[in-house]
């Protein structure tokens, strides 16, 4: 499969992970605030809260944060799914896929649980209207998390904050060693030179674009917060919309960039 100038390119791209990381802040808060504070992108805290949850006995606070792990894994599945068998069968626009079917699912979350009331009066929904709700945030994310992996040859992923901050770290090291490197003993003569073509090194892009997803994570997590509080489950149409857009975006321009691998598999035809 060759690559046309209507690939998303890579600092595009960028921007796209970092809005898409803004939506997933958004939606997670909100989320939280309304479900029972169980977390429908955050997995690692769902994970430690059911082993609390089982250790003590707590049984129903613990289905409240396994199921949610769950749902989250079957979204994963889905996205990837659909990716690898896109690429198998040469659709260039399979991120449009798993992205659509997110926009469907927080749709109904709105839908059902605007008509619930459940940002209202939560205690009056049922364990089942809650676990269906949970579920389709859950499954949603899931969807959305591996739906843009690799940006400049770094993977990423817009719900999982530790894996950036992490991958920040070690950006900003090398470029740290990288500085020192092109400065030692020179720092005058070199320092206007290096600050010139810092943008173009790798390590300073990585930086920027796991840091930028952090930032952009808190941001959304931010207005979530301050949305929700004023407009209940309505408050959700600002990342849908989000969504949307970068749904029509990869529809236009593959967001598949030139650095993400499509390794095609040749399946066996009847005569060989």
């Amino acid at each position: 499969m060759t690559h046309t100038s209507r690939d998303l390119g890579g600092h595009a791209k960028a921007w796209l992970a970092v809005a898409m990381g803004w939506a997933a802040g958004y939606i997670d808060v909100c989320g939280w605030l309304v479900l029972a504070h169980v977390y429908t992108a955050h997995m690692t805290g769902n994970t430690v809260s059911l082993g609390v949850d089982m250790a003590q006995g707590d049984w129903t606070q613990a289905l409240h944060h396994g199921w949610p792990i769950l749902a989250f894994l079957g979204g994963l599945l889905f996205s990837a799914m659909t990716a690898g068998v896109s690429r198998r069968r040469e659709v260039r626009s399979s991120f449009a896929i798993a992205l659509g079917t997110e926009v469907v699912l927080l749709a109904v979350f709105i839908y059902a649980g605007t008509q619930l009331r459940i940002a209202e009066n939560p205690k009056e929904v049922s364990t089942e209207a809650l676990l269906f709700l949970i579920a389709v945030l859950a499954a949603s994310l899931g969807m959305q998390t591996v739906s843009v992996t690799r940006i400049n040859g770094l993977r990423v992923y817009t719900t999982y904050l530790t894996g950036s901050l992490s991958k920040f770290a070690e950006a900003v090291t090398d470029y740290v060693l990288w500085f020192h490197d092109r400065t030692h003993g020179r720092f005058v003569r070199r320092i206007g030179k290096v600050l010139r073509v810092t943008p173009r090194q790798r390590c300073a892009q990585h930086a920027a674009l796991t840091g930028g997803l952090w930032i952009f994570y808190f941001a959304g997590a931010v207005c979530g917060a301050s949305m929700e509080h004023r407009y209940a489950l309505m408050a959700l149409l600002a990342p849908l919309v989000v969504l949307v857009c970068a749904t029509f975006i990869d529809l236009k321009w593959p967001v598949m960039a030139a650095d993400e691998p499509r390794n095609k598999i040749r399946l066996p035809k009847d005569n060989d």
